[in-house]
């Protein structure tokens, strides 16, 4: 019992000083008897000799929403009524390190077979990730104008950066147990991207002359995009959109090249039985790259650009909001960020969000695991650490739940909850690691999709045949 006590002594002090700053998604890990355990982690011993998913196996829906808070948004006054409220909107931004994020994945199709002491796990999934990171003062000029940015001291920072990528991965799982208590995985993943777009923009300044108003800038832009489609059809016209236009001159057959952008992944881990009580694993997750090619770049640098001459003729005009918008956005888009035209790029990688994991539990009896997970995520160029504790249970075999907290400085502390049923062979699921959004099912969707940092849901149905007895010896 000292080694429990030991065990969650050091969850303990990891829970105090980790905060996290990624999105959360662990809650299909934790369901007892799952052939989805090993999700994460490839060496997490599965209870099952042959598993069979197709199409709606594993689909998943998450948001991240680290800025944007409903009640930042408003003001709400004693007599009921409720303003837009845009200064206090701004003033509760980060400075840099505001997210927006959104992640949809779905297995097409999954088969895992158990040979001895081998379980082979062959998949093919579909991924879509998309994440726009920006800084306070990108909003801050949209919604007061320059008249918060006054002197050669105080520029508008207009930080904004994108990455969205439309890929898929074909995963070949291999767990092998080396004892009754090692269990040893790993995943090698072949990528195909179908389509990326990258936006890095760290350097754009915008200073306003406290005299005159007029404005100068230092500009720092850079755009790459590349898809799986002949780029040099589509952008004939020299632009992203150009092709809608001419939709109906394309050669179809022409438009595909899968074999363009290519990468590679790898998952593996370990995992360690000390007794029928008490267990540790560790892995990660998502380790690798896509090469981009056939790429189309737009670069934008200069310094001391003169770009307008005013938005606003005193400062009267910024106290009374007398501030043409319409003309912010031609001023940020045209004048600063421009319309140059988009030429072939070279190659570039995007990174996979790799995710280094820790886990241990301790299992009373079916009926009660109590599970501490570890995870360090990599987002942005920056390692980001999160802590779930969670308690789970089955009920001879057939019913299966699990109940989680999450805490999260960056994202948000969160609740979550699962569910599996098995109906004989089959294992229908749904999980949740932020079970209080269902809490607004009657709300506006802007209350909906800002009442909370993060939320998602995964849902699916598995076969899965033969139940391999892990206490058997």
């Amino acid at each position: 019992m000292k080694k429990i006590y030991r065990f969650f002594a050091v969850m303990a002090l990891l829970l105090v000083t980790m905060t996290s700053k990624a999105q959360n998604d662990i809650s299909l890990t934790l369901l007892p008897n799952f052939s989805y355990c090993n999700m994460y982690n490839p060496a997490i011993p599965v209870g099952s000799r042959t598993v069979i998913g197709i199409g709606i196996s594993n689909i998943n829906f998450s948001v991240l929403n680290t800025g944007v808070n409903y009640d930042n948004l408003f003001t709400f006054h004693n007599d009921g009524t409720v303003a837009l409220d845009a200064n206090k909107f701004i003033n509760s931004l980060d400075e840099h390190d505001n997210i927006i994020g959104t992640n949809f994945s779905m297995d097409v199709f999954r088969v895992g077979k158990r040979i001895g002491r081998l379980f082979i796990d062959l998949s093919y999934r579909v991924k879509f990730d998309a994440g726009l990171h920006y800084s306070r003062d990108f909003l801050g000029f949209f919604v007061n104008g320059n008249g918060n940015y006054l002197g050669k001291d105080n520029p508008a920072n207009l930080s904004v950066g994108a990455d969205l990528s439309l890929y898929s991965e074909m995963a070949l799982g291999l767990q092998y147990r080396v004892n009754d208590k090692l269990s040893v995985g790993v995943r090698p993943k072949l990528l195909v991207g179908f389509a990326n777009l990258s936006v890095n923009n760290d350097g754009t300044k915008i200073y306003t002359d406290e005299n005159t108003y007029s404005m100068t800038a230092d500009v720092n832009l850079n755009i790459s995009a590349a898809t799986a489609l002949d780029m040099d059809d589509i952008c004939r016209l020299g632009e992203f959109t150009s092709y809608f236009e001419d939709m109906d001159t394309l050669i179809i057959e022409n438009l595909f090249d899968i074999e363009e952008n290519i990468g590679y992944g790898i998952d593996f881990g370990l995992s360690y039985t000390f007794n029928k009580h008490f267990g540790l694993a560790a892995g990660v997750y998502d380790l690798g790259y896509i090469t981009w090619k056939d790429t189309k770049v737009k670069q934008n640098r200069k310094e001391n650009m003169v770009i307008n001459d005013a938005l606003f003729s005193s400062m009267d005009d910024v106290l009374n909001m007398n501030i043409d918008f319409s003309d912010v956005y031609e001023t940020l888009v045209e004048d600063v960020w421009g319309n140059d035209s988009i030429y072939n790029g070279g190659d570039y990688k995007t990174s996979l969000k790799t995710r280094i994991m820790l886990q241990g539990y301790y299992e009373l009896c079916p009926l009660a695991r109590f599970t501490a997970i570890s995870q360090l995520y990599y987002v942005k160029e920056k390692f980001r650490p999160s802590l779930t504790l969670a308690y789970s249970g089955s009920i001879l075999r057939l019913l299966n739940f699990t109940a989680s907290y999450t805490m999260s400085q960056y994202s948000g502390n969160s609740v979550g909850a699962g569910l599996g049923i098995n109906f004989g062979p089959l294992n229908v699921y749904v999980v949740t690691d932020n079970v209080m959004i269902a809490t607004k099912y009657n709300a506006s969707t802007m209350e909906l999709l800002t009442s909370y940092d993060n939320a998602n849901i995964r849902l699916g149905m598995v076969l899965r045949f033969g139940n391999r007895d892990r206490n058997k010896k």
